[in-house]
């Protein structure tokens, strides 16, 4: 499980944040279920098999298919139906309502390097510490200094997997 510590412009402590994983905010790039392609099961195998931050953005794309009429496979719509409160709940937790962004620590989009106005480096060229226009600052506590990504607080994180444990049962 990877760390950072990041700084918000308006405090002064820097505070530990897990990296859950992204990956591009556009459905061509998400684990989409296909019917015609590979058995639900099969889907479902590898579909747990992504990070969280994966399945969330997932799971977020699928609950705006499913709340504004479009198309989802049947198969995936009858279990999204028996839990909708339950996934709506957890999706306006983590997501704005109508959009793809995360609401925790987002640093999951285009553009994010322009912001940067200072790298600290290593020898080897590993950077340790990245300063934002905003104020803000984010400190690599390993060797991987991948800024795209989410991220939850460190005490968030724990309540996150559990309550998405329970979800990926809903679609088990």
């Amino acid at each position: 499980m990877r760390k950072i510590k990041f700084k918000d412009k308006s405090t002064s402590q820097y505070q530990t944040y897990i990296d859950i994983g992204a990956c591009e905010k556009h459905y061509d790039f998400l684990p989409l279920y296909e019917e015609e392609v590979i058995t639900y099961y099969n889907w479902y195998l590898d579909f747990i098999k992504y990070p969280l931050g994966v399945q969330m953005l997932t799971l977020h794309y699928y609950l705006l298919q499913f709340n504004s009429d479009s198309f989802i496979p049947k198969t995936l719509y009858k279990k999204i139906l028996e839990k909708i409160d339950i996934l709506n709940r957890f999706n306006k937790t983590w997501f704005e309502d109508d959009a793809p962004f995360f609401k925790g620590l987002d640093l999951n989009w285009e553009g994010i390097n322009d912001e940067i106005t200072q790298k600290i480096e290593n020898k080897e060229s590993v950077i340790s510490e990245i300063f934002f226009k905003d104020g803000s600052s984010l400190c690599f506590l390993d060797e991987d200094d991948t800024i795209q990504s989410f991220y939850v607080k460190e005490i968030e994180y724990e309540k996150l997997n559990q309550e998405f444990s329970a979800i990926l049962e809903i679609f088990k």
